[in-house]
């Protein structure tokens, strides 16, 4: 996933968790700045801490907040690169349309926002990744904050990021048992 995404500028990890996506990013190029910001204090606490073993100049940077409003305050074009790593799932079918369109505002022309999402049309792995997913906020290890669940099949997230202004491609990503597909979407120039 970190390949995905540009060596240079400001890139954004939304939902960053942990900051595994975070510090691999920062380990592979030292011409990013690396924004990680989730609404999970406890979890940015850890990746605070693990961000400490690196070198200064190539730490990210790690910051709680409500993704929607956090995003819709960087400028327009202002970052090369957004990951949004399995957490449009966690959203109803507009706040997923307003996250995909601020991304498109914010990134430059040319950006790369990197999607992961559960392809629901994918059979008996979609009902895997549902039942992890249900498994995983029930006790407690993803905080969803009472979230409904809003998985889309993955034409349906094609159509979503091409009208943001996106070229998408798509692959499969992940272990065979689940039906994660990469969306790599090219903010049009």
């Amino acid at each position: 996933m970190a390949s995905a995404l540009p060596t240079r500028g400001a890139v954004l990890d939304l939902g960053s968790g942990h900051g595994l996506l975070s510090f691999a990013l920062a380990r592979g190029s030292q011409q990013r700045q690396i924004i990680g910001i989730d609404h999970d204090p406890e979890r940015i606490r850890l990746a605070e801490a693990a961000a400490l073993a690196l070198p200064v100049g190539s730490r990210p940077v790690f910051e709680t907040g409500d993704l929607k409003d956090r995003l819709w305050a960087f400028a327009s074009g202002s970052l090369t690169g957004i990951a949004m790593i399995d957490i449009l799932h966690y959203f109803d079918p507009a706040s997923q349309q307003f996250l995909v369109s601020q991304a498109a505002r914010v990134l430059a022309p040319g950006g790369v926002l990197a999607v992961r999402e559960i392809d629901a049309d994918a059979g008996i792995k979609a009902a895997t990744n549902r039942l992890y997913e249900r498994l995983a906020t029930g006790i407690g290890f993803t905080k969803s904050a009472g979230r409904k669940l809003t998985f889309r099949g993955a034409a349906e997230w094609t159509n979503l990021l091409e009208n943001a202004g996106f070229a998408v491609r798509s692959e499969p990503c992940g272990p065979r048992l689940f039906a994660d597909v990469l969306f790599v979407a090219q903010r049009r120039l």
